[in-house]
């Protein structure tokens, strides 16, 4: 069981697949450990490989997952460029993490995924 306090920076995003029609993408990312408490970046306008350099803080009580989205701002809604889960226990037993993170496509149908962002980690133990 992993309990602790988190700190995850989000670095940036590259190779992110355009999800507008018209113009360029506007990624922001959410990112969780409970669903009750999501956080997120601030939305970066008009660019598949944002920078977002933006740190969170999130109490672990036994949760096993880190849930992270990059969600497209639309004007009226935000669609999803892509998702995945780090896996806490590996990050809780070295103490940290520095690297980019794969967004791997839907149901396999892509080879080259949806992109990737990067994340640095830290974990101490509680």
């Amino acid at each position: 069981m992993v309990v602790g306090i988190l700190h995850v920076t989000v670095v940036a995003a590259r190779n992110l697949k355009d999800k507008d029609l018209l113009g360029k993408s506007d990624p922001y990312v959410e990112i969780y450990v409970d669903h009750h408490h999501k956080q997120r970046t601030q939305v970066v306008g008009g660019t598949l490989e944002p920078v977002w350099n933006e740190s969170f803080t999130f109490a672990v009580n036994g949760e096993d997952k880190l849930h992270l989205k990059v969600l497209d701002k639309d004007i009226l809604d935000s669609d999803s460029m892509g998702s995945c889960t780090v896996n806490l226990l590996d990050i809780a037993s070295k103490g940290f993490f520095d690297g980019w993170v794969p967004l791997p496509a839907w149901f396999g149908l892509s080879s080259a995924g949806n992109g990737e962002v990067h994340l640095k980690m830290t974990f101490n133990k509680a």
